[in-house]
């Protein structure tokens, strides 16, 4: 039976907040612990390294997702499987495919890009996957605050924000147990 897959959506930086640094470990150690094989888009710098960095404590279960331009980045990357794809486009298209389940942590516009394609794909029912929000410190209201007057100005359906947020790393775990628990085999 093969591992589900879990997304980590997160910057290319590493983060001035060294509490957030805690957070994620305690989650990468929750997401190996509880037996996931964690999808990384590629990057060894930043959030995405660390996590990976990481979970890597605990468990060899790592898919790496190489956009063909960081090639060169391969002898820097930690991985059990990987899966080389043309372009940005086509990691997205292979996260939404491949990955049960998504986890949405602060970033940069990158992370912003992946969780609004997330978003707008699960809208049209392209796929059926749990997008989790870390809401750390409050890090999302402001693009949250942007999504809702979308709604309130006619420009998105109530209801059409299909996603869930956590503001605390307990309540993210919880989260990612409820995911895994709903995926059938």
């Amino acid at each position: 039976m093969a591992k589900k897959k879990i997304f980590m959506a997160c910057g290319m930086k590493m983060p001035t907040d060294k509490e957030l640094l805690e957070n994620i470990s305690k989650i990468a150690k929750h997401v190996a612990d509880t037996g996931w094989t964690i999808a990384n888009g590629g990057g060894y710098t930043g959030i995405m390294g660390y996590v990976v960095e990481e979970f890597a404590k605990y468990s060899n279960d790592i898919y790496m997702i190489l956009p063909k331009k960081f090639k060169k980045d391969l002898p820097h990357l930690n991985f059990k499987e990987l899966k080389v794809v043309e372009d940005e486009a086509g990691r997205l298209i292979d996260i939404k495919d491949q990955c049960e389940t998504i986890v949405v942590l602060p970033g940069g516009s990158g992370t912003i890009e992946e969780f609004m394609y997330l978003v707008e794909t699960k809208k049209y029912h392209e796929h059926d996957r749990d997008v989790l929000v870390y809401n750390y410190k409050g890090y999302f209201d402001d693009l949250f605050a942007q999504l809702n007057k979308c709604v309130k100005h006619g420009f998105l359906d109530e209801g059409s924000l299909k996603f869930e947020v956590a503001e605390t790393v307990e309540e993210l775990c919880a989260l990612i147990d409820a995911a895994k628990a709903e995926w059938k085999d």
